[in-house]
């Protein structure tokens, strides 16, 4: 092996050549190469984007919003207290791909990167070498994560790969410079929902990308009368049963052993289901109206019933495209071989005057996210009830593909994949988008649970003078009662996050 050609990228190339012949020697929808002298399972990672627990009929929701992930459930192991470690996808992701919370990743805002430091500190740079690594995200938020860790990707498709209409530019113009290129060009010019840079391109690139939307709406228009979905933050328009059938055929032309992360954009708003789907839940039913929270925007309790109706229509409609990749894997036989892992990056609010993720607020449906794990072979289902968190993700693959858990992991491996359930196990949620990524936490959300008990405390919000929440989710799951400060519970609890308060910004006095 030449000297300026070192292991990782000799694995790089091997594995494209590979790629390369069976491309053009397999048949359509046939397995893809066997890695007969690794016995390493493959891992996949389906994420389906603002998806929270409380939405699924899996959890007990009224709404029979998720058969097929039911179906998939019983040869799964399900976990019913899984939390994001953060209520918007940016520091959630991160999360799950450094095993560090976000005041340790500092990655708070909506476009925001992993810190210098914690970037090497990663899922992709752990199974380098040991995996052909893929990923493909619909978000851009999540793809300019992928981009930090794009040298140890053997292949990373475009978030506007599947794209009907409408285009993305960093990641065509400027692919060796793509972070650069989203800052620079498509949030400055055309980003969607605030004041674009330039008058002239923008314009343009509108005119454009809505004549080519029109014409795919007119061939889809049977499938979706309310309009086509599109990526968040942009006017990229896709139609999911594509994109499914396009990743099922990525995924059977992998070499094996693979590690692959799917970031799909729904059900993420715009709530756009298909034709079959609209009209499910007109039911009569909505959830009681709860009082409106002091740093709610205010939105009409119709309008919330309204939304979560559409939403969860949204969330069938994408139930039944993994039901399809589900049956499509057991039929290659990649189900056999690999782990499965379901889940979300955050959820999604429909109460006390909020609708969507866009909030400084931390109740359960916008935190807690399903997590369904399939291991090869596996035919009985195992329900965990223990608390857990997004940053145990980490750990849990690394067990899985035989690597130790490294020392800067702030997660551990998942119960039920041979960690230790912990009845006293704490963990964090953080939201900060409106503090600078490299200061003290000065205006942010800060959560800390242990068992069913969960303390939030409002920092640096001026109009609400409370500023510490404390719930009992056993005995009040809907977080009903704030105990605080009368709760014994409440003010060791207080202590406890007020020191790791204390410890995080001490970097930054």
């Amino acid at each position: 092996m030449p000297a300026s050609l070192n292991r990782r990228d000799f694995l790089k190339l091997s594995a494209s050549v590979a790629l390369a012949g069976a491309l053009g020697r397999l048949p359509a929808g046939s397995s893809s190469l066997r890695a007969a002298a690794d016995p390493k399972p493959n891992i996949i990672v389906v994420l389906f984007d603002a998806l929270s627990a409380f939405n699924l009929s899996l959890y007990g929701y009224r709404r029979k919003t998720s058969p097929n992930l039911e179906r998939f459930a019983e040869r799964a192991v399900v976990y019913h207290n899984h939390h994001s470690a953060g209520n918007f996808t940016t520091p959630s992701t991160a999360s799950l791909f450094t095993s560090a919370y976000p005041w340790t990743h500092r990655a708070y805002n909506l476009s925001s990167l992993i810190s210098p430091q914690v970037e090497p500190h990663n899922l992709f740079s752990m199974l380098d070498g040991a995996y052909y690594q893929f990923a493909f995200a619909q978000n851009t938020f999540a793809d300019m994560l992928l981009y930090q860790f794009h040298k140890y990707l053997n292949r990373h498709e475009s978030v506007d790969r599947f794209s009907l209409a409408g285009r993305t530019f960093y990641d065509h113009l400027f692919r060796r410079d793509a972070i650069y290129g989203m800052k620079s060009m498509d949030q400055f010019l055309f980003k969607r929902e605030e004041a674009h840079g330039s008058l002239f391109f923008s314009l343009l690139n509108d005119l454009t990308t809505q004549a080519s939307y029109q014409r795919a709406l007119a061939r889809l228009k049977a499938s979706y009368p309310s309009g086509l979905p599109r990526l968040a933050n942009s006017d990229v328009y896709f139609d999911l049963p594509l994109v499914m059938d396009g990743v099922m055929g990525m995924l059977d032309a992998l070499p094996q052993p693979f590690f692959t992360y799917l970031h799909f954009m729904p059900p993420h708003m715009p709530y756009v289901p298909r034709r079959e789907f609209i009209g499910m839940f007109n039911d009569g039913w909505n959830p009681p109206e709860l009082k409106k929270h002091r740093l709610a925007p205010g939105v009409t309790q119709e309008r919330l019933n309204s939304l979560r109706t559409s939403y969860d229509e949204f969330v069938a409609d994408l139930d039944s495209q993994f039901g399809r990749l589900i049956d499509h894997l057991d039929r290659s036989g990649l189900l056999e071989s690999s782990y499965l892992i379901f889940t979300a990056d955050h959820g999604e609010l429909f109460e006390r005057g909020v609708s969507g993720h866009s909030t400084p607020l931390m109740f359960e449906p916008v935190i807690r996210v399903p997590l369904v794990i399939h291991t090869p072979g596996q035919s009985e289902r195992v329900d965990i009830h223990s608390l857990t968190s997004n940053v145990d993700v980490l750990p849990t693959l690394l067990k899985i593909a035989g690597v130790e858990t490294p020392q800067w992991a702030e997660g551990q491996v998942l119960p039920g994949l041979g960690g230790e359930a912990e009845p006293q196990r704490r963990i964090f949620v953080v939201e900060a988008k409106a503090n600078a990524a490299f200061s003290q936490l000065r205006k942010a959300t800060l959560v800390l649970m242990r068992g069913p008990h969960k303390l939030v405390r409002y920092l640096g919000y001026k109009h609400y003078a409370n500023n510490y929440e404390y719930y009992n989710l056993e005995l009040d799951p809907s977080e009903l009662q704030n105990l605080y400060p009368d709760h014994p519970m409440a003010g060791e609890l207080q202590l406890e996050l007020d020191d790791m308060l204390a410890k995080v910004n001490q970097p930054y006095s």
